[in-house]
């Protein structure tokens, strides 16, 4: 019977391959328009048809930079669960999906495996495998909790204040029109830098500014993220234009001579030792040494300026400025002689509530943070099953409505806690935030950068008040939220402070130019 079926169709075939070929064609597209979509586990999951039976809008979205702001939207027309893709979901509005996701620890997915370094190396935050990041974690965790960065003994606090330091010098000397965000990403690099290879072992940024050109290499080759993290390797190279690709060459030499100057330069003599003593303590050398290192250089610095830059911006735009004046007076009540330290500054209200605000707002990752479903799980009465992708976008939880009122606004008075029905909004707050990301996969440096950004901030308007640069553009005088994604034509401070649309954010044009006066 059987044979007869199949010598009657390649008898059929072989005497009408084009009516052949058309039947093919039509099963196969009923069947990924159809039937795949209609028998998927995934059916039931709100969210567009074409998302169903294809991964092209959700990459095309990624290229054009519009993908954030696009699952930001999707969620406010299906709600709290959207497909994203064939076999990817995204989950917003409850804090019940972060503490599922990211506390609980599903397991990474492949998208991190891009953030591997030096020959495909491994570290930290692109192991996917549960087991193998807390082996690595164990390995330096104890460097970067707070008694250790806040320790007497320890030569992260002298980094923190010389570096503070230094960049108080360096606004006199290159006012009063500065680049901030360049600036601060030296900072950045110079304090991170100098934490993970010793204090005499890191970069000097802040004190030459040609060097600083390597801050520009690293937007350059960050601004290929597309290209890194969800296309073939081997199409890099061809996407890439000649100043990206010298951007990635100065990027390697520039690591490369750092560490190895750093190796040939260790002093801790086995006391606070560094992550590079550290590391190869644990017998991790060479490029798997590198690998660590320049996962914690690229994310150490990139990431703060971000938060420093932005956080000048809204102190220094004309309708806020009422803002920078009460933060002023906070830091000279609190330092009436200037001499800021770690202990009070950490404590201020009013700088905490800045810092918390700008996280929310302008959090330097606002993309989504992909896991994969370990086991079948459930939300909203529908089953996920295991291998699905599935994320939060911290965008997304920054500005659930039912929380944060007016949620696009830079509002740091929400973070203020005057009595017990404050004390208990702001903690309802703090379930919905993940500007570090949550759980045991969270930022390992956010001990380091919040005080590196808390030091920063209070030195610098201890001295200075800022103001956005007119010849820049044109400054506006309202109090607009900052939009995601491009759309403007550039012409004004909130066209140009637009946040980039990618897993990591950044100013749209890559610059910010602010004026500093000196008190």
């Amino acid at each position: 019977m059987l044979k007869e079926i199949a010598y009657t169709l390649y008898s059929y075939t072989v005497a009408h391959p084009v009516q052949t070929q058309v039947i093919v064609l039509v099963a196969l597209l009923v069947y990924y328009l159809v039937v795949y979509p209609v028998t998927s586990p995934l059916w039931k999951v709100p969210g567009p048809y074409i998302h169903r039976i294809s991964y092209i809008p959700c990459y095309n979205a990624q290229r054009n930079g519009t993908w954030i702001a696009r699952v930001h939207e999707l969620h406010k027309k299906y709600g709290s669960v959207v497909l994203l893709s064939p076999n990817e979901v995204s989950v917003n509005g409850d804090p019940k999906f972060i503490n599922d996701i990211y506390v609980k620890n599903f397991p990474k997915s492949k998208f991190y495996e891009n953030f591997r370094n030096h020959g495909f190396k491994d570290n930290i935050f692109a192991s996917l495998e549960n087991d193998r990041h807390r082996k690595y974690k164990k390995l330096i965790n104890n460097l970067y909790n707070k008694t250790a960065i806040f320790s007497k003994e320890n030569h992260t606090r002298s980094v923190l204040l010389e570096t503070a330091d230094k960049l108080v010098e360096t606004v006199g000397k290159e006012s009063p029109s500065i680049e901030v965000f360049t600036l601060f990403g030296a900072l950045a690099m110079d304090v991170v830098s100098r934490f993970e290879l010793g204090r005499t072992n890191g970069t000097n940024l802040l004190d030459g500014f040609a060097d600083r050109r390597i801050i520009v290499s690293h937007r350059e080759v960050s601004s290929m993220g597309f290209w890194t993290t969800l296309m073939p390797n081997f199409l890099w190279d061809y996407a890439a234009t000649k100043t990206i690709l010298q951007a990635a060459d100065d990027i390697c030499n520039f690591q490369l001579n750092l560490y190895k100057f750093a190796e040939k330069n260790l002093t801790s003599n086995g006391k606070n030792l560094t992550t590079l003593e550290t590391l190869k303590k644990n017998g991790l050398e060479g490029e798997y040494a590198y690998s660590f290192l320049t996962d914690n250089l690229f994310a150490g610095h990139e990431t703060t300026a971000v938060q420093l830059t932005y956080l000048c911006y809204e102190l220094s735009r004309p309708a806020n400025y009422k803002m920078q004046q009460k933060l002023r007076e906070e830091l000279h009540k609190a330092f009436p002689d200037g001499e800021i330290d770690l202990e009070t500054v950490d404590n201020l209200p009013y700088l905490n509530a800045l810092l918390t605000e700008n996280g929310r707002v302008h959090t330097s990752i606002p993309g989504a943070e992909p896991r994969v479903v370990d086991k079948p799980y459930l939300v909203d009465n529908m089953v996920i099953p295991q291998g699905t992708i599935i994320s939060c976008l911290p965008y997304s939880f920054h500005r659930t409505e039912g929380v944060f009122p007016e949620p696009d606004k830079f509002l740091p008075e929400r973070w203020i806690i005057n009595n017990e029905q404050d004390k208990w909004r702001v903690k309802q707050q703090e379930k919905y935030m993940m500007p570090f990301g949550k759980g045991v996969r969270m930022c390992l440096g956010m001990n380091l950068a919040m005080i590196e950004m808390k030091i920063a901030i209070a030195k610098l308007y201890w001295h200075y008040s800022s103001t956005i640069d007119e010849t820049w553009c044109r400054v506006l005088n309202d109090a607009k939220p900052i939009k995601m994604g491009g759309g403007d034509d550039g012409t004004t401070d909130q066209d140009k402070m637009r946040m980039y649309d990618w897993y990591t954010t950044r100013p749209l044009y890559d610059e910010c130019w602010l004026k500093w006066e000196r008190l």
